[in-house]
């Protein structure tokens, strides 16, 4: 009874005990297989059965393990038939990297030469390459794993010795793209010297997320961790529980052991790992697509995913039940992170990286990152189906749409955002914004039968996106049973969205860019399209102006004249507007019709992933991301401070100097002098000695504004300020204005009698 309720003790095999372990019950085979797992192989028949009783199964034994510690799959090559390489480490059979081979997609800070991805490993005799990415210029050069690197000479220097990975990476921080540079290295003995041209780092869309902290941070959090893209650990294993000290010893073995490697065919790798401990096996296999020659050119082919398929395998006589959790997709990048604001489905304050949701019957949820980081979130699961789940950045995600039969299929009794790295400055709430975002599925328990049985195995394949959130490509990543549910959901332009403005603008842009093949140029083209259109309004905005102009001395009469009575001053001053046909208000008008055109461009900018990185001028550094401020000079050595370089608050201006919302500004300054008609009085003339303050605030708000949109205004201001010129100041004579007398007050007409009396002589000489 005892057993059957807290399960079988398990016996601690004894150093050089070898004979005990042919003593093994059927039911204790867990724990000799752990004692075996000390390194003594378990031997049969060292010791005889009792008589009446069965022999002991064979204990299960883990296969010797020889693989290399990276794995890849795919090329970054951009000619080549694969739209990313993706990097994998055999010990927790994880996925490292994934590295985007389209040159759109190139990483936004890291500017220098790029050699490639190469996991150098210090040796005595120089740096080890434990892998290289296919398509690389290391892979080009002809580098390859196992290769020892001793030196590196850059164009026009002399070779350097190199010791340690920091040095090498210091001496790449110095090279350009399309630099040549010498790399000496040793090859099972032999020097050799290869020449590599360097290229711009693509984008990692999946990387170590010390990586990210490294953008924002000079150090990583105190016990740092991170949990790859699917790890995998066991949760539960019965029929009678697994105990806890067992499990833990199997999910060390799941998170950090070596895995057994397959890699015989091009598209795929198959890891394995056999737990004895708990008499399960455990598959992955990872497979990935190739793109049709015929649909190289076509940007929205369905190639950004890598097929995930996980095996749960029975190693015992006996029927068991497992539980398992995958972790998602994580470590994605935190570009822009000092400016970037995103947008979700709540109130909440939004973060670089934020989770989507959606199951079957329900509409998308998303988690932000910000509510991740404190816990305030609760986990789907119950009674539902999951169709899809990711993590969304700003222009990129990464999701995992589950390949089930049906939409009642429940593979997953719960699926919960997490932080898939430890939690970084919780005190500090900016930093919550960069919090490494992801989540985790949790399987229902798996009914295994005994093994060689059939039913002895289970698996799970899951599909995984990581690529550009394209809309016409996310509509290509669907639900296996129902084609409603796509990754469509993860373009979201807000609830502004629901007007279809940012859509349209999106619309406009992209027909004007496929004329002119600049986006500059082609918002340009949109300010003029939106003022032309609104020209018959911009045009009576600034008659009214002029108007005020003109009308301001009879405003100052009216305003002298009934300084005591306001309420015939202001019926005074509506007859003098109804008379002239003058609106006070007819210049809220145009601004209010700009405004959903600026909050839909404003959109569109922060979400569209063709703006991403579109130059204003080609291969100009300034202003080469339209998207992003133009970041004139980099000030990021002046010593200020790490705060103030992160962009953490209003006034921290981030690492760059930018010139186009200065200009933005300045310009808003003239031309509200230009269209601000003269104070009407006391009160007004505060208002607007209060908006020219106003002004000067909001520098300090546009200063990271994307630089499409400082362009727009830009032009739309130098518009309004033309058409200010251009139209002709109003004839105030001509409209009917009669000149009051410059006596402000007013005078009382006297009438003069028919005959006056004849003064006399003192009233002569008084007079």
């Amino acid at each position: 009874m005892w057993q059957s309720f807290f399960g079988r003790p398990v016996p601690v095999k004894p150093k050089g005990d070898d004979a005990a372990q042919g003593q093994v019950a059927e039911g204790e085979k867990d724990a000799a297989v752990a004692a075996q797992g000390e390194g003594q192989d378990a031997k049969e028949g060292d010791a005889e059965q009792p008589e009446g009783e069965q022999p002991a199964a064979a204990p299960i034994v883990a296969p010797v393990v020889n693989s290399p510690p990276y794995l890849t799959l795919g090329s970054i090559d951009p000619a080549g038939p694969y739209r990313f390489a993706a990097v994998f480490d055999s010990h927790g059979a994880t996925i490292q990297r994934v590295e985007l081979s389209s040159p759109r997609y190139r990483d936004l800070h890291d500017l220098t030469g790029y050699l490639g991805e190469m996991e150098l490993l210090e040796q005595a005799d120089g740096l080890e390459v434990q892998v290289v990415t296919p398509g690389s210029p290391a892979a080009v050069a002809g580098i390859v794993r196992g290769d020892l690197i001793t030196s590196v000479t850059l164009p026009r220097g002399e070779a350097t010795k190199l010791a340690t990975v920091i040095e090498f990476n210091e001496l790449l921080a110095r090279t350009d793209p399309g630099d040549s540079i010498t790399v000496e290295l040793l090859r099972s003995g032999q020097a050799k010297s290869l020449e590599a041209v360097l290229i711009r780092k693509p984008l990692n869309l999946i990387r170590p997320e010390e990586e990210n902290i490294f953008l924002h941070s000079k150090q990583l959090p105190q016990g740092f961790e991170q949990h790859p893209s699917m790890e995998l650990q066991l949760r539960k294993v019965g029929p009678n529980e697994v105990p806890a000290d067992v499990l833990a010893k199997a999910n060390e073995q799941l998170a950090k052991g070596v895995w057994g490697v397959d890699d015989s065919q091009a598209d795929k790798l198959t890891f394995n790992m056999v737990l004895p401990d708990v008499g399960v096996e455990v598959i992955k296999r990872f497979t990935i697509v190739p793109v049709d020659a015929k649909e190289q050119s076509n940007r929205d082919f369905a190639a950004y995913h890598v097929d995930v398929d996980v095996e749960v395998k029975n190693l015992l006589a006996t029927p068991q039940q497992v539980s398992y959790t995958l972790q998602g997709p994580n470590g994605l990048p935190i570009e822009g992170f000092w400016f970037s604001q995103k947008v979700g489905r709540s109130w909440s304050s939004y973060g670089i990286r934020d989770v989507v949701v959606r199951a079957y019957g329900y509409s998308e949820q998303d988690f932000a990152c910000r509510n991740i980081a404190t816990g305030d979130v609760s986990a789907f699961g119950d009674g539902q189906s999951l169709a899809y789940m990711g993590v969304d950045a700003q222009y990129f995600a990464a999701a995992i749409i589950p390949q089930v039969e049906s939409e009642d299929a429940k593979w997953y009794s719960r699926f919960e955002p997490n932080l898939a790295s430890t939690l970084f400055d919780e005190d500090n709430s900016h930093r919550l914004r960069y919090q490494n975002a992801s989540f985790k599925l949790t399987s229902n328990m798996l009914n295994l039968a005994a093994t060689g049985e059939e039913g002895d195995a289970k698996s799970h394949l899951n599909r995984m996106f990581a690529g550009p959130k394209h809309p016409a490509l996310l509509a290509e990543y669907a639900s296996p049973v129902n084609a409603g549910y796509t990754l469509s959901g993860f373009v979201y332009y807000g609830w502004f969205g629901q007007l279809y403005i940012p859509q349209a603008m999106v619309a406009i842009l992209s027909f004007f860019y496929g004329i002119v093949r600049n986006y500059g140029i082609a918002i340009i083209l949109l300010t003029v399209l939106v003022r032309s259109c609104m020209f018959p309004l911009s045009r009576k905005q600034a008659k009214n102006m002029a108007m005020m102009q003109e009308l301001k001395p009879e405003m100052d009469r009216i305003s002298a004249r009934y300084k005591d009575d306001p309420q015939a001053r202001v019926k005074a001053q509506q007859e003098l507007w109804a008379k002239h046909n003058y609106n006070p208000m007819g210049g809220c008008l145009l601004m209010f019709i700009q405004l959903p055109i600026f909050i839909g461009l404003y959109r569109a900018l922060s979400v569209d992933v063709d703006l991403r990185e579109a130059p204003l001028i080609p291969g100009l550094h300034w202003c080469s991301n339209l998207a992003a401020p133009d970041m004139f000079i980099s000030w990021r050595n002046w010593f200020w401070p790490q705060w103030f370089l992160n962009g953490e608050g209003m006034f921290a201006l981030g690492p760059y100097i930018n010139i186009l919302p200065l200009v933005t500004v300045v310009l808003f300054l003239v031309q509200q002098k230009m269209f601000m008609p003269p104070p009407a009085d006391e009160q007004q003339e505060m208002m607007q000695r209060m908006m020219k303050y106003m002004m000067i605030f909001m520098s300090f708000l546009f200063f990271k504004v994307a630089a499409g949109l400082c362009l727009y205004f830009i032009a739309s201001s130098l518009w309004g300020m033309a058409e200010r010129k251009l139209i002709p100041k109003p004839n105030i004579a001509v409209s009917g204005i009669t000149p009051t007398p410059a006596n402000d007050a007013p005078t009382r007409r006297k009438s003069t009698p028919k005959s006056l009396p004849k003064p006399t002589k003192g009233a002569k000489r008084k007079r």
